[in-house]
């Protein structure tokens, strides 16, 4: 059972390009420098800098650039949270979008990093040749340590880490960090379904986070109770089978299928109870 508390999740890094061909390609880099100052604006240091051959200003870990073929942006740590719907454009190439869980656990539950890797390689029992999936442990002696599952030169790939040893910040105190990165297609597709879904950027953040991680094969311990609010009730109950069937196909259905394109499909199954022995 899910024994934590999420005391923070949402979009932690995001970058993006767009062509200077495009008509909104001014607008969107305006807005961008615009985020970059506000950034400046709470006392950090803005420098010029250069990244990816684009030349433009350096502020707290984020860059605003411009080079002969457009331009160039990337918001990283908290900020990207606010910093993601001035990022994001439809028109714009997301080329890396990290989405971060971060959970305060019970004091001594320090295997969190080891029981993950644990867990893929029991998954991996499970999964023929060609579809097993590779986690890294790694770990160090201030106490810190770190699972990858999946490879970081990949599409995709997530980090369980201890934040508290990474941060070495109270607030994190007892905290592990669930991070998943994407880069391009998966990025693009992932940025939409966050812009598009009807919760919040942390409420959609956290689902996210704890379907990725639990499709690996990876207990997650936190829930996500909010994930089919979405779906429609019926105010009486109807003894009518047609009735009934009805019901599922003109109110239902198209519920579940906008969940399933917000990519809420394993919540759905878990929700009804369909999920109890996952086949990967």
């Amino acid at each position: 059972m899910p024994s934590g508390l999420i005391v923070s999740s949402g979009i932690d890094y995001i970058s993006a390009t767009m062509k200077h061909t495009h008509t909104s390609a001014v607008q969107w880099y305006h807005k961008c420098v615009h985020y970059i100052e506000t950034i400046a604006s709470d006392g950090i240091d803005i420098y010029p800098g250069r990244r990816l051959g684009y030349e433009g200003l350096v502020c707290g870990g984020s860059f605003i650039g411009v080079r002969d073929d457009g331009y160039y942006c990337t918001i990283s740590g908290e900020r990207a949270q606010k910093g993601f719907d001035t990022v994001y454009s439809r028109f714009a190439h997301i080329s890396r979008i990290d989405v971060q869980a971060t959970v305060k656990l019970p004091i001594g539950d320090a295997n969190i990093a080891s029981n993950a890797r644990n867990a893929v390689i029991a998954s991996n029992a499970r999964l023929g040749g060609a579809r097993q999936r590779n986690a890294t442990l790694i770990e160090d002696l201030r106490g810190g340590a770190t699972c990858y599952v999946g490879s970081m030169k990949g599409l995709q790939y997530a980090r369980i880490y201890n934040k508290e040893t990474e941060s070495k910040e109270e607030q994190y105190k007892g905290c592990w960090r669930y991070e998943v990165v994407l880069r391009n297609d998966l990025a693009g597709q992932t940025a939409e379904l966050c812009k598009l879904s009807d919760y919040t950027q942390p409420v959609w953040s956290a689902m996210f986070v704890r379907q990725w991680i639990r499709k690996r094969g990876i207990s997650v311990p936190f829930s996500s109770a909010a994930e089919l609010h979405a779906l429609p009730s019926r105010e009486k109950s109807q003894s009518d089978v047609e009735t009934r069937l009805q019901w599922l196909r003109e109110q239902v259905r198209p519920a579940l299928r906008r969940l399933i394109k917000l990519g809420l499909r394993d919540s759905i199954l878990e929700a009804l109870g369909l999920d109890e022995k996952e086949e990967e």
